[in-house]
């Protein structure tokens, strides 16, 4: 994953308006670098990296959102981040079928045939996707940047960046996190591990808004954030593969039908070994209690 741009001097006592226009200049930089790349082709890296910079740019507009005006732009930024997000989907997807082709037929054999084309059917979809994500990269261009751009020239505050507001709203996404663990650890089933990822993700987003006022905190604070996230991230993929290869074994085409029934050995396999790794991941925040430490760096 790419990382983003260092914001160097800022630090806690810096004026949150200052710090905005610092930071969100930096984060619009971060999603520019991919999108000059985007414009020779829709390529998986680029689209990948435009996707996670669009998450973070998002993030910072959230997290100064109090200073007015940026609601609407976050809701443009989230057009062109969802369509990246319809075009990756489909990337990951096709490239997990071709892998899963050449291991599956070893074990079955002539079950290839059958998931190469799931693969040209789920690809089929993708001029579509394509056709709108360079709508939507126009659109960015043409409109949403040059109003990001005025809007920075406006954002003043002479409160302290690293002020009790903001120790406050992280300590209320800390605890959503610890909530969203303790309905998983009761119940794990997709939809919690779904939930317990999206705030996850955007307790990581935010914290790296707030690296320059509380350094050595937060690369703490990630240093024990980023595994968790990418076991999420790995348990989601597979619970959508599983879903979307339960559907096609029902209702898919013959030959389809025969090739997800083919994969689900090894979908569901894949699932429990993700939901595994998960669980020792979290079985170490409540044995550490990471959490409560969490909370006690921020105080």
């Amino acid at each position: 994953m790419a990382q983003p741009i260092p914001i160097r001097g800022l630090g806690p006592d810096t004026h949150l308006g200052l710090a905005a226009r610092r930071i969100l200049a930096g984060r619009l930089a971060d999603v520019r670098r991919p999108e000059a790349r985007l414009a020779d082709g829709l390529d998986d890296e680029s689209v990948h990296d435009m996707r996670v910079a669009t998450r973070r740019l998002r993030a910072a507009l959230q997290v100064f959102r109090p200073l007015g005006g940026l609601r609407k732009l976050e809701q443009q930024v989230k057009r062109v981040q969802d369509a990246l997000g319809d075009v990756r989907d489909l990337h990951v997807q096709a490239a997990w079928l071709e892998g899963a082709a050449r291991t599956v037929e070893k074990d079955k054999p002539g079950t290839r045939e059958g998931i190469t084309a799931l693969r040209d059917k789920r690809l089929a979809h993708l001029d579509e996707r394509e056709a709108r994500l360079r709508e939507e990269l126009e659109r960015w261009v043409d409109r949403t940047v040059p109003r990001l751009l005025r809007k920075l020239d406006t954002l003043a505050d002479s409160r302290r960046f690293g002020g009790r507001r903001t120790r406050k709203h992280l300590h209320w996404r800390v605890r959503r996190v610890r909530k969203r663990m303790e309905t998983y650890a009761e119940a794990p089933d997709a939809e919690a591990a779904h939930e317990l990822r999206k705030d996850l993700k955007k307790l990581r987003y935010e914290l790296e808004v707030f690296e320059p006022a509380f350094r050595r905190t937060v690369d703490a604070l990630l240093e024990v954030l980023v595994p968790l996230q990418d076991e999420l991230g790995e348990l989601h993929d597979a619970d959508v593969r599983l879903e979307l290869f339960e559907r096609l074994a029902a209702e898919a085409k013959p030959r389809e039908r025969k090739a997800a029934r083919a994969l689900l050995p090894k979908v569901r396999e894949e699932r429990a070994k993700r939901a595994a790794e998960l669980a020792r991941e979290i079985q170490r925040w409540h044995t550490e209690e990471l959490p409560r430490r969490l909370l006690r760096m921020l105080a």
